[in-house]
């Protein structure tokens, strides 16, 4: 089953390089989680309609926006490192203004796809599933499978390519869908497992109490490991489809 050793691959990706990990993406990841916490700002803040005062808005801009690039940065190391085994030469991986706004542009044409998609699926699963079950957390939980599985399935078929512009290559939009046609059954459990791990990881903040100590390492833990292991999906997609590298 592709799709899982896919997934198995880019875990161990992550867990078998742990130091270089921790050295590409730590004090980024640190950073972006003390300017969310240093303004205020919580995740519930940055929901889509979520009511703000000037202040709060102004916040949650600036760590919105500090996320988004930390993010990227961490991401483009990352693929460098894997693909090119590019080390960092100091505590922060290199800087490259024009490789991260390219990497950028690229993420929010594919996410405005995925984003529109998700939500006709989103509202379609949960009318039929509430009228079929009721109001009840299966309904719930059924529901978000419906449509993160598909978008996940869609997004890492268009971003097969993305790390192509993080090595200085020249991708088209469309590069990765074609790599990965007549796999679809494979990211479609890739996509699977990528939602799955996303739930079991967030699970366990509804036992904890909120805005404690333990919850917030927990979601420093399962954000770093979440944020890790989608951009070593990626790379994997990368080296797998585009580069043909085995799956080992």
């Amino acid at each position: 089953m592709k799709g899982w050793a896919i997934f198995v691959h880019s875990i161990r990706q992550v867990f078998g390089n742990l130091p270089e990990a921790l050295h590409v993406s730590g004090l980024l990841y640190l950073a972006q989680m003390a300017v969310a916490v240093a303004l205020g700002v919580t995740p519930s803040m940055m929901a889509p309609g979520a009511e703000l005062s000037a202040g709060q808005a102004v916040n949650t801009l600036v760590s919105v926006i500090v996320l988004f690039l930390t993010t990227l940065w961490i991401a483009v190391a990352w693929h460098r490192f894997v693909l090119l085994e590019e080390r960092p030469q100091g505590y922060l991986p290199s800087f490259h203004a024009g490789r991260l706004a390219g990497y950028a542009g690229r993420s929010l044409l594919i996410a405005l796809v995925v984003v529109a998609m998700a939500l006709v699926i989103g509202v379609a699963a949960a009318v039929v599933l509430s009228l079929l079950l009721g109001q009840t957390p299966l309904a719930s939980l059924l529901s978000a499978l419906a449509m993160i599985v598909p978008a996940f399935a869609v997004l890492y078929r268009l971003s097969a390519a993305l790390p192509g512009v993080a090595l200085d290559r020249k991708p088209g939009f469309a590069d990765g869908w074609v790599a990965t046609a007549g796999d679809t059954a494979t990211i479609l459990i890739l996509a699977f497992f990528t939602g799955l791990i996303g739930i079991v990881l967030g699970a366990p903040l509804n036992l904890m109490a909120q805005g404690s100590v333990v919850a917030l390492i927990w979601e420093l833990v399962a954000g770093w490991l979440q944020l890790m292991i989608s951009a070593s999906i990626l790379t994997t997609l990368y080296g797998h489809y585009i580069e043909k590298r085995p799956l080992v």
